[in-house]
């Protein structure tokens, strides 16, 4: 089982309409409304990986009720500590011709240092039970900056090892507790460098930044363009998406962090991370929604991902360390159970 923090957790609202404009009066082609928040988007997506996930973070109001209904019918478990203010709304807008998206996130609510604290006492409770951790997202109002590095030196403290993915603030204080992934896109990374990042030396540089500071893998996203990761043991991967039908992008980095996970809780090695958060990352394209996507897409995206090594650069694309050709779990048995 995997334990994923969520700690701004909400509800999404997706609508997509035909020519968008603003000042003007819409009716959704489509739309879809589901639990959402970064931690809950990767889970979701865990799920697809047969992998068990439990989620953690802060939920309160009617909003709350909602969440936690929709987790348990997804198959994952709830574990929240419930908050005294609403959760927030996240709006994404979708033009169903051009596919630009307007986003609309609710500040959030504020916390308590005391909801806070039933956080802190009820982490090592679920890490107990975990294989690894992933804290994921952005925090309410109210929650210092430095928890998730409180978070990770816990986790560590038990054994276990923690996949991070935040920006900013959260992860420049969160960096001296060592994680042991940190997942950027590559806006997240610039900021965090300070500076336009070349291509793809620049971005190699700062990756590699990352992991003298004490990180095992750092991986940067960059949307279609691909991926770029690297690890302490040397290791430059590259990996490229295949092409696949954009219908909405959001969610598309939670996705990617949920497949790498999947393998790395499977055992697997940084090229089958990368290959199966490609996967992932591409089949949430496919999808309207957050990490709303299926086992079947996954399955048929993997097959295009491309992989090579950075550090060879005549090096033919690598092939899964393992079973047949690109596959992830197959149905059925939950992966990373303990």
């Amino acid at each position: 089982m995997i334990v994923v923090l969520c700690a701004n957790a909400g509800i999404d609202r997706t609508y997509e309409v035909e020519n968008f404009a603003l000042g003007h009066y819409h009716h959704p082609r489509h739309y879809r409304v589901a639990a959402g928040g970064k931690g809950i988007n990767v889970a979701r997506a865990l799920r697809v990986f047969g992998v068990k996930a439990v989620v953690t973070g802060f939920v309160g109001g009617l909003a709350a009720q909602f969440i936690q209904r929709q987790l348990l019918e997804a198959g994952l478990q709830p574990a929240f500590v419930p908050i005294g203010e609403e959760s927030r709304v996240c709006i994404n807008i979708i033009d169903a011709h051009s596919r630009s998206q307007t986003q609309v996130d609710e500040v959030g609510p504020l916390v308590t240092p005391s909801e806070v604290d039933s956080l802190r006492r009820r982490w090592p409770r679920l890490l107990a039970k975990a294989t690894l951790a992933i804290i994921s997202g952005s925090v309410p109002r109210g929650v210092p900056l430095d928890l998730y590095a409180e978070l990770i030196t816990v986790a560590h403290e038990t054994g276990k090892p923690v996949l991070l993915d935040a920006r900013d603030d959260l992860l420049r204080r969160a960096l001296p507790a060592r994680p042991d992934l940190v997942k950027v896109n590559i806006h997240e990374l610039e900021r965090l460098a300070g500076r336009p990042l070349t291509f793809p030396a620049g971005v190699r540089e700062a990756l590699k930044a990352i992991v003298a500071a004490g990180v095992s893998t750092a991986i940067v996203t960059a949307g279609r363009t691909g991926s770029l990761g690297v690890s302490a043991a040397g290791q430059e991967l590259w990996a490229e998406p295949p092409e696949v039908p954009n219908v909405g992008a959001v969610g598309a980095g939670d996705a990617y962090l949920a497949g790498v996970a999947a393998a790395m809780a499977a055992g697997r090695g940084l090229e089958d991370q990368m290959r199966w958060g490609t996967a992932a990352g591409a089949a949430n394209a496919m999808t309207l929604g957050a990490c709303l996507f299926g086992r079947e897409h996954v399955q048929e995206c993997l097959s295009g991902v491309k992989l090579a090594s950075l550090v060879q650069p005549a090096r033919e694309p690598m092939q899964p360390s393992e079973g047949q050709p690109g596959s992830a779990p197959q149905g059925g048995k939950d992966r990373a159970e303990q």
